[in-house]
């Protein structure tokens, strides 16, 4: 195996174990829609503020999300088409009856 394919390996399974948190993949499905802040992303998540914002922290330094802030209010958007189109392909298979799920 190529050091290239290793590499691409390593970083898909980097992914894939942030991804393996179903708070975090709530959070990167809710931003297939478009970018949100932080107060309406916690309105669908049943744990508290804190928590929520590690896991946020986790996504963002994962650099599956990107932010961008105005005043005091953080924005977040999902940082890269790559993670879109994975979370678009996880809704396809295991969320059939979400008619926003494009095929990848």
């Amino acid at each position: 195996m190529s050091t290239d394919h290793f590499n691409d390996a390593k970083s898909a399974a980097d992914v894939l174990r942030v991804l393996s948190h179903p708070e975090r993949l709530l959070v990167l499905c809710q931003l297939r829609d478009g970018e949100r802040n932080v107060s309406a992303l916690l309105e669908n998540s049943s744990l508290s503020q804190s928590a929520f914002s590690q896991h946020l922290t986790v996504l963002r330094q994962s650099r599956l999300v990107a932010t961008r802030k105005v005043s005091q209010t953080v924005y977040y958007r999902i940082a890269d088409a790559k993670i879109e189109r994975l979370i678009n392909a996880i809704q396809c298979a295991w969320c059939e009856t979400d008619s926003n799920a494009e095929p990848y």
